[in-house]
């Protein structure tokens, strides 16, 4: 029993050398755990800005998935300058929605053709996301209708989620415009490329999405509420990417408390939306940014004195 209470008695030193940006050794004696101890950010969030820039790199490897497609559902062709516009605002692990304009030909009303994507401001989060309660208005888009929506996924799944089913569903029901025959496209993130897939959501899917707890989506039969619809990519028609007025549409990063579900807003013609990432979108990062180096500077121009 001494023994042992003498040897918890003991202090064990770790001595840490090192050497600062201008070449002198700093040497740092630590005794307690504590001090040892490395701190990592959780959120990564350098690692993921980086990431998402190569995002645009799987645009050549984009793949359609169109097995047992139900043939009472509509052909939903879409523009490839929107999946582009679309994929490349896009976060790897934060997924992103918009809402999707379209219309059908007069020669086949078989098919409907997504001629524009509208970004809305929202505010997500892994699990779910946030929209304004009122749907954009545009003279552009009073030609057209809502046709569905587009969501990004961080892995791809082989049937509609219940979580999907429930967002899909609340929409629906808050929306007149959606009808049974809207379409619900997820865009995964699959290794170096894109997996799309369109979904419908059947009667009796609609029906249990609209009472379904989400924290505890729990009765969920994908084989029977959820059907899939065939889903093509064309670049022989062109569509038109909306974002709101001023461009931020990205209230998640650092603009979370600016985010209310009845606020308003408007829409323009952009050619392409803000990234996720964008400075807009995190004005508190970029403010540290500045202040680092202006003390920066003032620390050079003291040292400078005596050159």
């Amino acid at each position: 029993m001494e023994k042992s209470t003498e040897a918890s008695g003991q202090i064990t030193a770790t001595q840490t050398e090192t050497t600062n940006v201008h070449g002198d050794r700093i040497q740092v004696v630590t005794t307690t755990q504590y001090e040892q101890q490395t701190f990592s950010s959780k959120s990564e969030w350098r690692n993921r800005a980086l990431a998402s820039q190569n995002i645009a790199l799987r645009l050549q490897h984009t793949y359609v998935t169109n097995d047992d497609v139900k043939d009472d559902l509509p052909t939903l062709v879409m523009a490839k300058n929107l999946l582009k516009s679309f994929v490349q605002a896009a976060d790897l692990r934060t997924p992103i929605t918009a809402y999707l304009y379209g219309q059908t030909p007069p020669d086949n009303k078989r098919v409907v053709e997504i001629k524009a994507l509208v970004v809305v401001p929202q505010k997500a989060s892994q699990r779910s996301i946030e929209l304004p309660n009122e749907l954009p208005k545009h003279e552009v888009l009073d030609d057209l209708r809502l046709v569905g929506v587009v969501k990004t996924e961080v892995q791809e799944a082989n049937a509609l989620t219940p979580e999907n089913a429930i967002f899909f569903g609340n929409m629906m029901a808050q929306h007149d415009e959606l009808d049974g025959q809207a379409a619900f496209i997820t865009i995964a993130f699959t290794p170096g490329s894109l997996s799309l897939s369109a979904y419908c959501l059947s009667p009796k899917g609609f029906e249990w999405a609209r009472k379904a707890d989400p924290n505890n989506p729990t009765g969920y039969n994908p084989a029977t509420m959820s059907d899939r619809a065939q889903l093509l990519l064309t670049d022989r028609i062109l569509g038109s990417t909306f974002a709101p007025v001023g461009g931020i549409w990205n209230y998640t990063i650092g603009l979370g408390a600016q985010f209310t579900q009845t606020m308003p807003y408007s829409v323009t013609l952009a050619g392409a939306p803000l990234s996720f990432w964008s400075a807009e979108h995190r004005p508190n990062h970029f403010a540290s940014f500045i202040a680092s180096a202006e003390n920066d500077e003032i620390a050079a121009d003291l040292d400078n004195n005596f050159a």
